[in-house]
């Protein structure tokens, strides 16, 4: 009788060991990590709690209620949690609308008998200063991820490459930056839309001289779908002679005001995506540049290298300067005010020469001016000298052989 129950003592404990050991197995199981959900800042999070066979579902987070259902009534309970009232049960999935950088951290889901947990990330995606962009602006783009400062992001071109940053966390954008770039943290991306405006680079021009050619302005992406304001913009002449040719105001419409519409054909209407212009009898080499200021964004440029019968554009001497010279001109056809400069040569010369002989002309005037008053005062010292005191005879005069003498010949000598 003592040996039968010690044996069934034994298999008591064995019993009971195994039972213990089952119960744990069960809680271990029923606690599982299932899965990393990474969502953005300000959209919404959604994660699942798969229990088959459950009457209730309560979700939970860090330990504080935040929603619990009744299956069968499907009535809902919120709790103390802080985002308890942007969250709802939707289909077995926890729902959390607007989410904010504090709401990262573990969730769990329980059952009577199951718990599921999740851990959420919530990244915070930005640039600086915001878009959108002109081409060349250095740009900070930034990845928060909150809930584990030690994981690092990496940036993701459009292209899907890798974006190498300076020392100080910026990059130059390029036309080819527009697009959809993502924050990638582990196998979860982030994405956050880059708009980058610029103009399209021109090749070097070659026309015959006396044709026509179009000078190319064209933007990357068209004024009313990149979001950026024009402010003004024109063209203008670099090599030779600089000077303005073309202007635009905020109507986008250029500005025909005191512009050589001989020289120069361009639209009339309100622009948008196109800026080029047409310049007419071209005469000879040059290098153009057109612009576009945008409010607070600051300026895009972009340069033509126009070359007339194969003549390079530093070959090209400068003639003035101005906006009266919108037309350029060869060596042997500079102009001045309108007038060839061989004109300009012949009309100084005949005005030296008639310079020269007005001066000889008051020369030679002065001159006998001199002459003629010497010559008068030289006649007022020779009178001077002359006595005019005669002595006068009493006796009658006559001519010798007895002839008396004239009277007016007397008066003569008197005199």
């Amino acid at each position: 009788m003592q040996g039968d129950s010690t044996s069934q003592n034994l298999q008591f404990q064995i019993c009971l060991k195994m039972t213990c050991i089952l119960s744990l197995i069960v809680l271990c199981l029923g606690s599982i990590i299932c899965d990393d959900f990474y969502v953005e800042r300000g959209k919404t999070a959604n994660m699942h709690c798969n229990i088959a066979h459950a009457t209730t579902d309560e979700w939970t987070y860090n330990s504080q209620s935040i929603v619990k259902e009744n299956r069968k009534t499907g009535r809902q309970i919120k709790g103390p949690a802080p985002m308890a009232s942007r969250a709802k049960i939707v289909r077995n999935s926890l729902e959390i609308s607007r989410l904010e950088s504090a709401d990262s951290g573990p969730y769990a889901c329980k059952s009577e008998t199951d718990k599921i947990e999740h851990k959420l990330y919530v990244i915070s995606v930005s640039a600086s200063p915001a878009g959108p962009f002109i081409q060349g602006t250095k740009v900070k783009l930034q990845c928060q991820i909150s809930g584990d400062p030690k994981l690092k992001p990496v940036w993701l071109r459009p292209n899907g490459k890798p974006a190498t940053t300076s020392d100080t966390g910026s990059l130059a954008l390029t036309t080819a930056d527009t697009g959809e770039w993502a924050c990638q943290v582990n196998s979860h991306k982030i994405k956050l839309q880059i708009t980058v405006l610029g103009l399209l680079p021109s090749p070097k021009l070659s026309v015959k001289k006396g044709d026509s050619v179009l000078l190319p302005c064209t933007p990357s992406l068209s004024l009313s779908s990149s979001g950026l304001q024009l402010q003004e913009g024109g063209w203008k002449r670099l090599k030779p002679n600089p000077a303005p040719l073309l202007s635009l105001g905020k109507t986008l419409i250029w500005n025909s005001v005191e512009v050589q519409k001989k020289s120069l054909e361009f639209p009339q209407e309100k622009l948008d995506g196109n800026f080029s212009v047409i310049l007419k009898n071209v005469q000879q080499s040059g290098l153009y540049e057109c612009s576009l200021k945008f409010k607070e964004k600051g300026n895009v440029t972009a340069q033509v290298v126009l070359e007339v019968n194969s003549q390079p554009v530093e070959s090209v001497d400068t003639v003035g300067t101005g906006p009266d010279t919108d037309v350029i001109q060869s060596d042997s056809e500079k102009v001045f005010l309108g007038l060839s400069l061989w004109i300009w040569l012949g009309v100084g010369v005949g005005s030296l020469v008639l310079i020269v002989l007005i001066a000889v002309i008051v020369s030679i005037n002065q001159r006998n001016k001199r002459m003629k008053k010497r010559a008068r005062k030289l006649r007022l010292m020779r009178q001077t000298l002359t006595a005019r005191d005669y002595c006068q005879c009493n006796r009658t005069a006559g001519r010798p052989n007895g002839r008396p003498r004239a009277a007016s010949a007397i008066k003569e000598r008197q005199r």
